[in-house]
């Protein structure tokens, strides 16, 4: 393979697309990552609020029962 000469133009614009590919990946992966954080958060909210206010009723009703006692 010959070394071929590049002007600087040339190696700006190359640089340039590698740095826009670059950009377009990661651009890409975040916002896959993101939506699937959005996902799990959504269905998890829910179950994690559901969960600490079944706990909270557990406790209120033991609490209740104590008194009773």
């Amino acid at each position: 393979m010959s070394a071929r000469r590049l002007t600087p133009g040339a190696r700006a614009r190359r640089a340039l697309l590698v740095d826009s590919i670059v950009a377009a990946v990661l651009a890409a992966l975040a916002l896959s990552l993101a939506a699937g954080l959005g996902v799990v958060a959504f269905f998890a909210l829910p179950l994690l609020l559901l969960g600490l206010l079944w706990i909270g009723v557990e406790r209120l009703v033991l609490r209740l029962r104590r008194r009773r006692a």
